[in-house]
């Protein structure tokens, strides 16, 4: 499987496993461009990308993408996950991985997670137990992406506004990922049993999703290359846009698919922190690839 694996970073600099993007998420785009403007060469990602395509499944990249038996059933079912459509009249069983609380059952044996549990109404009380011994906790969709209804609970008022409607609710320990005056997250790309590319978000609001990009380099400590950083906007179809859609993308998605703000900055990680999110990526496709679909458990949609 093709991955896009998202991470945050805790003041101790633990390496943190939010969430596992699969089809053909973001990401290769996005290192190149964060690339192209630190360093002003192209990454040479998309050539690597072929080259594992051929070396390991012995097919070009498109091809390998489109042969995967459950891709026809992924396109209608975001497009529901986005409110856009209707539910899918078919369901592969491999969509139960875009259900974030299998993620979590299957991959926090394996990986260090936030603390996660399944927000229900009926079982307040335990809500309330675990604000108390977090602080301060994230309300998420448990099935969504780009930061749709993502809230900072902190007080009990804070979970009286939570309901779990048709996309189900998780609640999770927050990390506090930030480095000077922007909260952050790394989009790490694996594919073939390899690590491909990461990058940067970078957000002054509480969650980072389709911020600024930045490229990631390596260093003695976290930081930012230069505190205070222009930008460069791009407006151009994405990479991945192309393979996935053609010429018949969603409206909706324009933003996502063709605009980027990328900073003139890198944020800079330790060394081993770095070597730990590209280890932790592989372990995670390489799980991912030996899964049987129809083991997992079922998801709440079924």
């Amino acid at each position: 499987m093709y991955l896009g694996i998202d991470f945050l970073v805790a003041p101790d600099l633990r390496p943190y496993v939010v969430e596992v993007n699969v089809g053909l998420p973001g990401g290769a785009q996005e290192h190149d461009l964060a690339c192209l403007v630190r360093t002003g060469r192209p990454s040479g990602v998309f050539r690597k990308i072929e080259e594992i395509s051929q070396e390991v499944y012995g097919r070009p990249f498109r091809e390998y993408l489109h042969s995967l038996p459950w891709l026809e059933s992924l396109r209608p079912f975001k497009l529901w996950m986005d409110g856009k459509g209707p539910f899918p009249e078919t369901l592969h069983p491999a969509l139960r991985l875009e259900d974030k609380w299998i993620q979590y059952q299957i991959l926090s044996p394996l990986v260090t997670m936030p603390a996660t549990k399944v927000f229900d109404p009926e079982s307040r009380a335990e809500a309330e137990r675990f604000l108390a011994q977090k602080k301060r906790l994230a309300g998420k969709r448990r099935l969504g992406r780009g930061g749709r209804d993502f809230k900072l609970i902190a007080s009990s008022a804070d979970l009286d506004k939570e309901t779990t409607g048709k996309y189900g609710r998780l609640i999770q320990e927050w990390v506090d990922s930030r480095v000077a005056s922007y909260v952050f997250s790394i989009r790490s790309i694996a594919f073939g049993g390899r690590h491909v590319c990461l990058y940067a978000n970078l957000a002054s609001r509480p969650f980072s999703n389709h911020g600024i990009l930045a490229y990631v380099d390596s260093g003695d400590e976290l930081a930012l290359s230069e505190v205070k950083f222009r930008t460069r906007s791009f407006n151009q179809k994405s990479w991945e846009a192309e393979i996935w859609f053609g010429g018949d993308e969603p409206s909706y998605l324009r933003h996502n698919l063709y605009e980027d703000e990328v900073a003139e900055a890198a944020l800079i990680l330790p060394d081993q922190v770095l070597i730990s999110i590209k280890e932790i990526s592989i372990r995670i496709q390489r799980f991912y690839e030996s899964l049987d679909p129809a083991g997992l458990p079922r998801a709440f949609f079924e």
